[in-house]
């Protein structure tokens, strides 16, 4: 596995990739950097809390679950933009030329049809919640749809950097 292949910002970008996708996806993964931070500050309330004040906080566990969601769906697609994602390098580290292309190729349609599918799928259950008035179930009480959008987001925005990869791979300008 490897943790960082070759650096993807760094190669030339078409406009619409440097002006528009990548701040989108920038930001969105600002925001999942600043929800880790939130998570710390959570994690050493509720440490604190149970074990110094003996007074266990009940919404901590379940808000750092939805958070973790959240983080995870917005940064997905600043760390693929990036090439800071976990990769199996088993092929893409022998794989030479026109081979290399064509795996690199394969990877970002994975990608593609990865973060299609998720979309559908996150569409579909934003779209039962709310039809249904669904909330949650534990300490705190909250639309589940709202906390679905961040899959539906992290979806999109990880389809559009793959087409972008896809698009730009064709055009010469990234590998």
């Amino acid at each position: 596995m490897s943790g960082h292949q070759n650096s993807v910002e760094e190669a030339p970008a078409s406009s619409l990739s440097r002006y528009v996708l990548r701040p989108v996806v920038w930001f969105a993964g600002a925001i999942s950097t600043a929800t880790i931070l939130g998570l710390f500050a959570i994690t050493i309330y509720a440490i604190v809390m149970r074990y110094l004040l003996d007074a266990p906080s009940l919404w901590t566990d379940e808000v750092t679950g939805w958070a973790l969601v959240s983080l995870v769906m917005l940064g997905a697609a600043e760390a693929y933009r990036r090439g800071d994602h976990i990769a199996v390098d088993l092929l893409t580290s022998r794989a030479k030329g026109h081979w290399r292309k064509l795996v690199n190729f394969i990877s970002d349609l994975a990608v593609l049809a990865f973060g299609i599918v998720l979309g559908i799928s996150a569409w579909e259950a934003i779209s039962f919640a709310r039809a249904f008035g669904s909330y949650t179930n534990g300490n705190v009480e909250m639309e589940t749809w709202i906390l679905q959008v961040p899959l539906l987001i992290g979806s999109v925005l990880l389809g559009l950097t793959a087409v972008n990869r896809i698009v730009e791979r064709a055009m010469g300008l990234n590998e």
